[in-house]
């Protein structure tokens, strides 16, 4: 699948190291306590080059990841060639939900494919169906966290995710409607790869505020979409992944982490 490269790719930016590192230092210094990243690669299932150039990076720097995986998209064969690409260290990946077939329901408004035109049993099976694919694919590699395709879902679905035992949702920063307190919403606030700016400085410098914005949190989600990458993209996933993996001040985890930690 390919889609659209953001214009902060069109071209290299001047010192890009630098100005990451100086907005790490910038936000690391303005969080209380340890500034937790983790990074939640979405559209997962399909083998492809561009899955397997970006999967080398965090190889290469034993960098956790969170995996938003397609149910539908995905069977046997392609998990299998999946494996091969992220190799042994199993504890490295987070495999988990994202949506069921990655279809867009709502007739006006903005994408949703777990929104309010559909009925509640129909979210329901669909959540389900999702649920026991991928514990049969997986089976204790997946980890019970649902990312809604658009990071956007309705009141409805978050409720039925708690009923089918779902044990956190991955949304946009500040979503809504809110989710339960029961359902620990890991919310996204750096976005690599699907911007909007029409420049690539605009691109860049708004997304070297959204990172100083997400550590000084204390909780950095960072979203890639490896479909959009190109090889600037890669290198700046690259630069960005050692300033973390080497920073004093950042613990890198995956949903699985977060999830122990809340409990």
């Amino acid at each position: 699948m390919t889609r659209t490269v953001s214009s902060l790719y069109f071209e290299s930016h001047d010192d890009a190291a630098a100005r990451i590192t100086r907005r790490i230092e910038a936000g690391c210094e303005r969080a209380t306590g340890t500034p937790l990243v983790f990074f939640r690669a979405d559209d997962i299932a399909i083998p492809s080059r561009s899955f397997a150039g970006f999967i080398a990076i965090f190889r290469k720097y034993s960098m956790p990841l969170c995996l938003a995986t397609v149910p539908a998209w995905l069977n046997e064969k392609r998990l299998t060639e999946l494996r091969l690409v992220t190799g042994p260290a199993a504890d490295q990946w987070c495999w988990h939900q994202h949506g069921y077939i990655h279809h867009n329901f709502e007739l006006s408004g903005k994408k949703q494919e777990f929104g309010p035109a559909r009925p509640p049993g129909e979210l329901h099976k669909s959540l389900a169906q999702g649920r026991d694919r991928l514990i049969r694919l997986l089976g204790h590699d997946f980890c019970r966290v649902f990312t809604p395709p658009w990071n956007r879902c309705g009141e409805a679905t978050l409720h039925t995710l708690v009923d089918l035992g779902f044990q956190a949702v991955s949304r946009s920063r500040d979503a809504r409607p809110a989710a339960p307190a029961s359902l620990p919403d890991f919310q996204i606030n750096v976005d690599l790869h699907t911007r909007k700016e029409p420049s690539p400085a605009l691109a860049f410098a708004a997304l070297l505020n959204e990172l100083e914005e997400g550590l000084a949190s204390g909780r950095c989600g960072i979203m890639i979409h490896h479909q959009r990458m190109n090889a600037r993209a890669l290198q700046l996933l690259d630069d960005l992944l050692a300033q973390i993996k080497n920073h004093r001040a950042i613990v890198p985890v995956h949903f699985g982490n977060l999830l122990k930690e809340i409990s």
